[in-house]
């Protein structure tokens, strides 16, 4: 069968059923939304998690029952899941699996495209194992990491959101360069469609400051109460609000209301609960700065969607952050309360400084990919892939098996 185009039409399957939470949920729900929109050589079908689901829900996106299928419990967790995924695959018979950001916990009798967007595996640093409390969580994680290690390498190509993390996969993958392409990551499209301008907040109204995140440990957000502490004292003066996006009972939310508690600042932090995709322009609109004393990113979308809003950044002195925000960032030296406090009191008490950092970020963003210019380079991905190894009706040898038939 043959596209308009000529060209052959290729069946894709999308495979989102590990993706639950963060900004890999927004990344796959707009990708999701450009593919669903497109008329080209690829028949997509969706493999998606329930809150991949209820996200296309709320955003009005509706595959046809036909072409979605939803497994309700991640194959991360569930070998239950991993058959079934596995099933549907033999099913639907795909020239090729895109599993969006894996792992995938899952092997393909078919060739298998996986995004890598897990900074562990890739690049986690000293500042990334700080965030680790004890030897037994510590010896927990590197299992993790090596197991997840192993199931990344029995793709047969990847994709990544940044360089340090292609870097990341030659040298502690030992993956070959040429099979490892970057596609950077953007803001979703209503962001773009929603753009403004932060004003800077008079010395007696209230700064709202974003956290918008998942509760994730390498992002460090239980630094915040002891910011606001640091705050109240280099800014005696400044009213200030931490606005935080986690679940109401999470034990991560609680472990910051305690500690803000005991440093008497409950009333600088408020937690607004989980924000819908479709709803995130709304919550930056609320607010003039955004926060992310994170210590571990590929490349975190709340940077663009930041950008786009009009916000000043404040972030770690980290080379992930820098890549992305170059001189649109104003950056705090890593996991130092104070240092971070003095960074946000800096930019909100100097207009000049306030609106260079804006004026940059609305400058980075213009250079980064649209989500139909994501969509173009992800199926270039395909394309080549494809091209290079399907057409010739034969799966591409995993590392396991070239390394056996090298020994």
């Amino acid at each position: 069968m043959y596209s308009l185009s000529g060209g052959p039409i290729l069946h894709v399957l999308l495979n989102c059923s590990t993706l639950v939470k963060g900004g890999a949920l927004q990344a796959a729900v707009s990708f999701i939304g450009t593919a669903l929109a497109r008329v080209d050589h690829i028949r997509w079908h969706f493999v998606i998690s329930p809150n991949v689901a209820v996200e296309l829900q709320k955003s009005g996106l509706r595959p046809q029952p036909q072409q979605m299928a939803v497994i309700d419990e991640s194959p991360a967790r569930s070998n239950r899941s991993r058959k079934m995924l596995q099933t549907l695959v033999k099913e639907i018979n795909p020239d090729l699996v895109f599993t969006f950001f894996g792992p995938a916990y899952a092997d393909f009798e078919t060739l298998h495209l996986c995004g890598v967007a897990d900074g562990w595996v890739t690049h986690g640093d000293q500042w990334a194992w700080r965030t680790v409390r004890s030897p037994i969580e510590a010896i927990t994680l590197l299992g993790t990491i090596l197991y997840k290690a192993w199931m990344f390498r029995r793709a047969d190509a990847w994709v990544t959101e940044s360089e340090t993390a292609k870097t990341g996969l030659v040298r502690r993958l030992g993956i070959s360069e040429e099979r490892i392409a970057v596609v950077p990551n953007n803001c979703a499209d209503q962001y773009l469609h929603s753009e403004a301008i932060a004003a800077m907040p008079s010395p007696h109204e209230t700064l709202n400051i974003l956290c918008l995140s998942a509760y994730y440990k390498h992002k460090n957000l239980e630094i915040i109460p002891a910011v606001a502490k640091e705050l109240q004292a280099c800014c005696p003066n400044r009213q200030v609000k931490f606005v935080l996006t986690l679940p109401g009972e999470s034990p991560g939310l609680k472990k910051i209301l305690s500690q803000a508690a005991a440093l008497g600042v409950s009333d600088r932090i408020v937690n607004v609960g989980p924000v819908p995709v479709s709803r995130g322009p709304e919550m930056y609109q609320t607010c003039q700065m955004l926060f992310l004393p994170s210590v571990l990113e590929t490349f975190s979308a709340n940077y663009p969607e930041a950008m786009a809003m009009g916000l000043p950044i404040i972030t770690t002195n980290l080379r992930f952050a820098r890549d992305v925000c170059g001189a649109s960032g104003a950056y705090f030296e890593p996991m130092n309360a104070r240092d971070a406090a003095l960074t946000i009191g800096r930019v909100c008490e100097d207009e000049r400084l306030w609106t260079s950092l804006i004026a940059e970020g609305k400058r980075i963003l213009r250079t980064l990919p649209t989500q139909a210019m994501k969509y173009e380079l992800y199926r270039n991905c395909i394309d080549e892939l494809y091209h290079r190894y399907g057409s010739q009706g034969r799966k591409v040898l995993r590392h396991d098996q070239v390394d056996a038939l090298n020994h």
